[in-house]
């Protein structure tokens, strides 16, 4: 009777050990931070390339993120609009890419706002399986960070950055708007508009949107500004 009382507690033991064992291997996946490679692995079929035409100026190519399961994309709005003659004009239209397809898809314009720089479209059919960003929370950055920046560089195709977060909130003013933005220390370029900067848990914490220019009117490379998510979701939200 002994025996089987040890031996029952030595069974219960070890499998108490065991269950602690495995809960703490999954919290540790869970929470470890993504490498460059993981992160472009789990994210590169949330982000497309985005190409605005329209006969009276031409072509503007950008990036958006995908946020929701029935295609709701955002992006910049100065990536599907323009000016002509003192007069504001969207593009004729917008379509999308993904990274493992050849053709574009026809997106529509939901909404736009010049003084946030955001644009809210949606993929016109989606006829395949569609995974939106999973979300972060800008507010929990910290200056120094690592940060990751994926988007349709030079309009050559996705790919991704590494930086960190130089200040995690700042006010800058950009085309006479002062805009409350993430600036980072990470590599963006034409056609990276609109693209998804990301946390080291592969969370969308902002959306890539311009740089700077020097006094000469040189663009500074290695600063970037993006729009913080927590924005960008109560545009979504409130309007």
């Amino acid at each position: 009777m002994k025996k089987k009382f040890v031996l029952t507690i030595t069974i219960l033991v070890t499998i108490t050990v065991a269950m602690v064992s495995l809960g703490f291997n999954i919290y540790f996946l869970a929470t470890k931070p993504k490498s460059a490679s993981g992160i472009f692995t789990t994210c590169k079929l949330s982000i497309v390339e985005l190409k605005a035409e329209s006969e009276n100026i031409g072509t503007s190519y950008g990036s958006a993120e995908i946020i929701s399961d029935d295609g709701l994309m955002v992006t910049n709005a100065h990536v599907i609009t323009y000016s002509k003659l003192g007069q504001l004009y969207t593009f004729d239209s917008v379509s999308v890419r993904f990274i493992d397809e050849e053709n574009y898809r026809l997106a529509k314009i939901i909404k736009y706002n010049l003084d946030l720089d955001l644009a809210i479209i949606k993929l016109d059919n989606t006829n395949r399986k569609i995974t939106p960003m999973k979300i972060g929370n800008n507010s929990l950055l910290n200056s120094g960070d690592d940060i990751f920046a994926i988007g349709n560089l030079n309009n050559n195709g996705l790919s991704i950055s590494k930086g960190i977060v130089s200040v995690p909130s700042i006010y800058v003013t950009y085309n006479n708007i002062e805009r409350n933005v993430i600036q980072c220390d990470l590599t963006i370029s034409d056609g990276s508009s609109g693209g998804a900067l990301i946390n080291k848990n592969g969370q969308l914490v902002g959306i890539t949107t311009f740089r700077l220019k020097d006094q000469s009117n040189n663009i500074i490379y290695g600063i970037s500004y993006c729009i913080p998510i927590n924005t960008v979701m109560e545009y979504i939200e409130n309007e």
